[in-house]
């Protein structure tokens, strides 16, 4: 039995109050909507460096990170202008590392900030070499 019956909303009552509110913004102004397109946000000369830069060798995520903008915008923006991004490829030094760090009690976050590697790069890593993950720490509630 659903909640609706016990308030004694029937499902006629229910499209009708569904019109009534539609009627009442058809009255309204329209919305106004923020451009998020990061190329209008950024600028064509800022773009084409970007381009260039990721093309010379640098990470997509070290780019977004400069220019304060979510790497999988910057990801998109980048195959939007055919633009091939690659996968960073961990060297089989770079896991060792991270699986001693790991097992010495560093977090998964720890080793994303000092490898500057993204989380899903991290646990790829960690679970090719077969470490064994620990159990997730509880949340701390907000006060």
């Amino acid at each position: 039995m659903s909640n609706n019956s016990e308030v004694g909303l029937t499902p006629e009552k229910l499209r009708g109050l569904a019109q009534q509110q539609g009627l009442r913004e058809t009255t309204s102004e329209p919305p106004v909507y923020q451009v998020h397109r990061l190329s209008a946000q950024l600028g064509a000369d800022q773009i084409d460096d970007i381009v260039r830069r990721h093309e010379a060798g640098e990470s997509a995520r070290s780019l977004a990170n400069e220019c304060s903008v979510a790497p999988s915008a910057l990801i998109r923006l980048l195959r939007e202008r055919n633009v091939v991004v690659r996968q960073h490829v961990v060297t089989s030094d770079q896991e060792e590392m991270m699986v001693r760090d790991y097992e010495a009690g560093m977090t998964t976050a720890e080793l994303e900030q000092k490898h500057q590697l993204s989380h899903s790069t991290v646990l790829r890593a960690l679970h090719r070499a077969g470490v064994e993950m620990r159990a997730k720490a509880p949340r701390r509630k907000s006060a």
